[in-house]
């Protein structure tokens, strides 16, 4: 199974970041919390730079919850744990 980034933005209240892919023919939904975003990255911050900088990653880490099964029927969330769990294996 392979995912196709569409799209990514940070949503206007700035507490979360949105990452749109399509996986089977299904778009998904991503949620990267604010917590997520700051670990990206030195100096932490959780802006639309920082979001955009690591979409790849993002989703990256996406991919392998859907291929474990983490996240089937519903949409994907990133925490600081998967992130600093990516950056320790990857």
């Amino acid at each position: 199974m392979s995912v196709r980034f569409l799209t990514a933005f940070l949503k206007s209240s700035g507490e979360n970041g949105i990452v749109m892919l399509e996986s089977g023919g299904e778009q998904k939904t991503v949620l990267v919390d604010r917590k997520a975003l700051m670990a990206l990255g030195s100096p932490p911050r959780a802006d639309e730079t920082r979001l955009q900088e690591n979409v790849r990653l993002l989703c990256d880490i996406a991919e392998a919850k859907l291929l474990n099964s983490l996240a089937l029927g519903q949409s994907i969330r990133i925490s600081e744990a998967d992130v600093t769990n990516w950056k320790r294996h990857h």
